[in-house]
């Protein structure tokens, strides 16, 4: 795993921006934060790949989320990417609130663990000890896999004053679909920041994770993967589910604009019976 993985590369504003295109389908853009790189994915492209085409850019040239954000558009551009759901960690979940405020195009969005509003995790750590204080199962982690994250060349600056703050008003806006996963032992970003997101946006889930912490697909991916895939299908291609494994709830309030899938319709007249046709007494 110390190997970075080949990518394809596209010119941005950023400089070459490098990439991964994996899958075919509606598209899925992975985003990760700081201070690791692509390595953040290495389960997720392949559990997503199978259904939908994936992109996942290595957000390491620098610049702030505003620039981050600029450099993936031309690359969704460069692509063909015109609609997308976007799942975005840490910084990565800055970025994707930005694509979702800023452009059309964003139909669905995952956070995880993501900065907002004001809040930010530390910029003064090591990326080791970053890692080490914001994994539940950093000693754990495979050291080839460690090895990988602390290659990563470079580590870009978030700017949360000038990008996201005072943007509240904008998330209550959103007219789309949210999924928020949360460790609940994050000690970078805590979980009253999801909850705030979660009053913000109208049609959001919040998932609090027992046990893990600002790094979820290291310290509970089993539980996540499955929990973001499933989603994904439900809420992003309005697919039904086809009883291989987990049965999603749906547990977001549903604001007017949100029309039902087909699958989700009632009839409402089977659904409301006849009085003259219902049974009475005791045992009715």
């Amino acid at each position: 795993m110390t190997d970075r993985p080949a990518m394809d590369r596209v010119p941005t504003s950023l400089g070459e921006l490098a990439y991964l295109d994996e899958g075919t389908g509606e598209g899925v853009l992975l985003l990760h934060g700081w201070p690791v790189d692509v390595t953040l994915w290495r389960r997720m492209v392949p559990l997503l790949a199978a259904r939908f085409r994936v992109v996942a850019p290595d957000l390491v040239l620098g610049g702030d989320l505003r620039d981050q954000a600029a450099a993936v558009r031309e690359l969704l551009a460069a692509l063909d990417v015109e609609r997308l759901a976007v799942i975005g960690h840490s910084h990565g979940g800055g970025v994707a609130q930005l694509l979702a405020l800023d452009g059309p195009g964003v139909d669905a969005m995952v956070l995880l663990d993501s900065v907002a509003f004001d809040v930010t995790p530390p910029d003064d750590l090591e990326p080791r000890a970053f890692l080490e204080r914001g994994s539940v199962e950093f000693a754990t982690l495979p050291d080839d896999d460690l090895a990988a994250y602390l290659a990563a060349p470079f580590r870009f600056a978030p700017d949360l004053a000038g990008a996201l703050l005072g943007r509240e008003p904008e998330l209550e806006a959103l007219d789309l679909p949210a999924f928020l996963l949360w460790g609940e032992e994050d000690p970078f970003v805590p979980v009253s920041v999801a909850e705030r997101l979660n009053a913000a946006i109208p049609a959001s889930t919040l998932g609090v994770v027992p046990q893990s912490g600002h790094f979820l697909l290291d310290d509970a991916f089993e539980s996540v993967g499955v929990l973001i895939a499933e989603w994904l299908r439900a809420r992003y291609l309005g697919a039904p589910h086809g009883h291989e494994g987990l049965v999603m709830l749906q547990l977001e309030r549903r604001p007017p604009w949100v029309d039902l899938a087909p699958y989700e319709q009632v009839d409402e007249e089977a659904a409301t019976p006849d009085p003259a046709e219902q049974e009475v007494g005791p045992n009715a």
